[in-house]
């Protein structure tokens, strides 16, 4: 088995265009966050963009960063409190001097108070006073938990029930600045490129063997429907893993190196976008958690991909539908955090759901399943379980009953 993966590797994927279209795809997927980084796109324009105008507010981004990053402390605290206090009574009364300032940190009043309440004072005031907004949401979830259990309301009482759990006892103590964690996680132009590749190498994996009837040799051996299927579907899932990590690694490393990623170990909530996540663990451990999402978003499309090169014998069919679909369950998928039954099924029905994660976990989504609630990840998780190992079988099935019929091998001899 690991002999025939290995050849439906090289022979798939080891292809000259192939590895040709990935070094491609990376330089091009480097130089698109490079560009982003620079022009200061994104956030509603809480990044500035890179250059000589903004060097100075930059140099005091870097400066204060590296001065107050770490354990929210008092006197961190006292000390961003203090200068925008300052710079606020200097700006409240419009009398401020406009002119270039030597002694100022950006060389212009204006430009000091800017940048404190926007990057400092801002994110402070939100991390020290989180525990105490979220305490009122858990104080209002005990309530309603008493009065959803007096009126039998199952749903809303586990509903309740689950913030209660899920929410008490957080605390943000620590002072980074989560802006760059959260572009990271939005980023999705290197999902595209992925998919523009899976396209280029799974689509045609049936194709082969049609074309040079390795299908029929292969199936008159014994155990040959079973290995070919099997070998092949492990094979689509080994190249889409190796994409994933290839790019998810280059993200995260192009991100750190450009927007100096920080606080690899604060809680996920610490970032403002994902204040109200259900979960709770680290910045670095969320990223791993949505890498793992995209695998099984990736890995359904790719038996998709699979099963459309089983049932046509031209490839361009293959091609056509699978843009077709990717274009299809992108549309579904954004109905993720739709209040409508049908357009929630639709969504969870597309395995390109599974590729929004910062959007399944930025705040709670649930349904009501026999009058219980259940957050939309696990009901996603197990829709797309299912119907990965559908696929599979239709696979298996297509695959080998088609390729019977045009080489003539009798289904009831093939292993005898």
């Amino acid at each position: 088995m690991l002999r025939l993966i290995y050849y439906e590797i090289r022979k798939n994927y080891l292809r000259g265009y192939v590895l040709a279209a990935i070094l491609l795809f990376i330089c091009l997927n480097v130089c698109i966050i490079y560009r982003n980084y620079m022009t200061g796109d994104g956030l509603l324009g809480y990044f500035m963009s890179h250059s000589k105008e903004t060097q100075m507010q930059w140099d005091f981004y870097y400066s204060m960063h590296e001065k107050l990053d770490g354990p929210l402390t008092t006197d961190h605290a006292r000390f961003v409190i203090d200068e925008y206090n300052r710079l606020n009574s200097l700006v409240a009364d419009g009398t401020y001097s406009r002119e270039y300032q030597q002694d100022s940190y950006t060389g212009y009043i204006w430009g000091d108070y800017a940048m404190i309440t926007k990057y400092f004072y801002q994110p402070m005031k939100f991390a020290a006073g989180y525990e105490a907004n979220l305490n009122q949401v858990v104080e209002k979830a005990r309530d309603n938990i008493v009065f959803y259990k007096k009126y039998n309301n199952n749903y809303e009482m586990t509903k309740n029930e689950y913030i209660q759990n899920h929410y008490s006892g957080r605390q943000i103590s620590v002072f980074y600045d989560g802006k760059p964690w959260e572009l990271l996680f939005k980023y999705r132009f290197s999902d595209l490129l992925i998919l523009l590749l899976m396209l280029l190498g799974l689509v045609p994996i049936y194709a082969h063997e049609k074309e040079a009837n390795m299908d029929g040799l292969i199936l008159s051996c014994r155990k040959g429907q079973r290995n070919m299927a099997l070998a092949k579907v492990l094979s689509l899932f080994f190249f889409i893993a190796f994409l994933l990590i290839v790019f998810s690694i280059t993200n995260i490393v192009t991100f750190g190196l450009l927007y100096r990623l920080s606080g690899w170990g604060m809680p996920l909530y610490a970032v403002e976008a994902f204040q109200f996540t259900p979960i709770d663990v680290s910045v670095l451990a969320f990223y791993v958690l949505l890498v793992l999402f995209k695998l099984g978003g990736f890995a359904v499309i790719g038996l998709c991909l699979s099963l459309l090169s089983a049932l046509f014998q031209r490839v361009l069919y293959p091609y056509l539908l699978g843009v077709l679909l990717m274009v299809g369950g992108s549309y579904a998928s954004g109905f993720l955090a739709s209040e409508e039954a049908g357009k929630t099924l639709w969504a969870l029905g597309s395995p390109f759901t599974l590729l929004k994660g910062n959007e399944l976990f930025s705040e709670l989504l649930g349904m009501n399943l026999g009058n219980t609630f259940f957050t939309r990840s696990s009901i996603l998780i197990v829709v797309q379980f299912i119907i990965g190992i559908v696929l599979y079988v239709l696979i298996r099935r297509f695959s080998t009953t088609r390729s019977m019929k045009r080489s003539g091998t009798n289904p009831i001899k093939v292993g005898a």
